[in-house]
């Protein structure tokens, strides 16, 4: 299995750039300045990956404007995950001996799960889900492959003008 290609911004974090490796015209596309809302359309969890995800991502480097349809897919395929498995989750069948199921059993019983709708769609977006998120590092392993440099913490006002004294 061939790994994809490391982006270059990737590399030059890592101190593993080489110039002479480089494409000769690679697109430089724009960091994203400031965190952007996320898409209307979006489902509540896929909303709230969102405003979890852009600020972590926006401040170590890996955000940029033409990323966005990316991440929408990403935090998309994990509300479609969300909602069908809430659905499943909260199932509820009469039996007719009185007992009540609840969750995947009640969900499932009597049924064939290769053909339930929901279970379907929550197990392709699953894939799809994995496939995004290793794109943005989201995934221990994936992140392992991503070497930040350590960011100096700025010293506070106040204990500057105190050493200076």
């Amino acid at each position: 299995m061939a790994y994809p290609k490391k982006p270059t911004q990737t590399k030059v974090i890592q101190g593993t750039f080489r110039k002479y490796r480089a494409p000769k015209n690679e697109p430089k596309p724009d960091p994203v300045s400031e965190d952007p809302k996320p898409p209307a359309y979006l489902p509540t969890y896929a909303k709230k990956l969102w405003k979890r995800l852009v600020p972590q991502l926006r401040a170590v480097g890996l955000l940029a404007e033409v990323d966005l349809p990316v991440l929408e897919l990403c935090c998309l395929n994990y509300g479609i995950i969300v909602e069908n498995w809430r659905t499943i989750q909260h199932s509820k069948r009469r039996l007719e001996d009185g007992r009540v199921l609840k969750g995947m059993t009640a969900y499932l019983h009597g049924q064939n799960s290769q053909t339930i709708p929901e279970l379907i769609a929550a197990q392709k977006a699953m894939v799809a889900f994995k496939g995004y998120s290793a794109l943005f590092g989201l995934s221990p392993s994936d992140r392992s492959r991503i070497d930040l440099p350590e960011v100096p913490k700025e010293a506070d006002p106040m204990e500057r003008l105190l050493n200076e004294g």
